[in-house]
């Protein structure tokens, strides 16, 4: 299938990649912010949202609960969002986070975990894991079933999302009832071994740009699976997932090889490539057809992980 014509727009409007030889942060977190603005502007209000907070080995984390208007307690997804470890927070992401509580029928637990270059790996996934705990011990409170839990981000997201349901299986916790993986970040770029990098580097989403998030989040930590999920050697015995990938994606290729290894270890797993589509595609369903129907996906896929 060829580019859907309303992301060709989209991604005509938005220009060249920077040059990330001398972008900063700073820069890359102002253009992101800019870009989804309008998305922001266009989406409808959410009625219960609730600020909270949890310790954190850095201090207190910031939380944002977004609870369905159906009665509780409900079970829960823990959201981690995207943005290379070094953009977005909750507000860009609290659109989707609206759309899969609306469609789920669960409570979404947003987490601002701490950003890069500031603070590298591994402070985000110390910070999702310092949330899982508290959701644990603390969620009943807040009308959660805290027995009914799904971890799910979409690409950096999606990564941490990984390695929060192996960390949970390697700490004897109360099993997930699933991982939600979108479009995820799982190993490094690499074009020889996975060709969707040179295959798709012109869709929004490029080579350099994902080599400038892994500079600036995993900066001189030494590779291991807490960063790169392909390099846990064993994946038996974690939640069951669900992987969404996108036929223009960068990341199309390593997302869809974790779901064939996670397969092989026996996990529980449902894999699709959207046609058409691009990185980041999901918080597009408003306006695409191709991406409102991997949202339902995605919903109908909690519904049944949360029942």
């Amino acid at each position: 299938m060829t580019l859907d014509p309303v992301i060709a727009q989209i991604l005509a409007i938005g220009g060249p990649d920077p040059d990330y030889d001398t972008l900063t942060p700073e820069q890359a977190r102002e253009a992101m912010n800019l870009r989804v603005a309008p998305l922001l502007t266009a989406a409808p209000p959410f009625a219960d949202v609730t600020e909270l907070s949890c310790p954190g080995l850095g201090g207190p984390i910031a939380l944002r609960l977004l609870r369905p208007d159906t009665p509780g307690p409900h079970p829960v997804v823990l959201f981690l969002h995207g943005g290379g470890w070094v953009v977005c927070d909750l507000d860009t992401h609290q659109p989707l986070a609206a759309a899969l509580a609306r469609g789920s029928g669960a409570a979404v637990l947003m987490v601002d975990y701490r950003l890069a270059p500031e603070h590298p790996f591994p402070a985000a996934i110390d910070d999702c894991s310092a949330a899982l705990d508290w959701l644990r011990a603390e969620g009943g409170a807040h009308g959660l079933d805290t027995s009914r839990i799904v971890v799910a981000g979409d690409s950096a997201g999606g990564n941490l999302a990984a390695v929060l349901a192996r960390r949970a299986r390697d700490g004897g916790d109360p099993p997930l009832a699933g991982q939600y993986l979108i479009y995820p970040v799982i190993d490094l770029p690499d074009p020889q071994q996975y060709h969707s990098y040179s295959d798709n580097d012109r869709y929004g989403l490029s080579t350099a740009a994902m080599a400038w998030y892994w500079s600036n989040y995993a900066g001189t930590a030494a590779p291991g699976p807490d960063a790169i999920p392909m390099l846990a050697t064993d994946l038996t015995g974690l939640a069951p997932a669900l992987v969404q990938t996108a036929q223009y994606d960068v990341l199309r290729d390593e997302g869809e090889a974790y779901a064939v290894r996670l397969a092989a270890a026996g996990v529980p797993v449902s894999v699709a490539r959207h046609p058409g589509m691009i990185h980041g595609f999901l918080s597009l369903a408003d306006m695409v057809p191709g991406a409102a129907a991997a949202l339902v996906q995605g919903c109908t896929w909690l519904r049944t992980r949360l029942a």
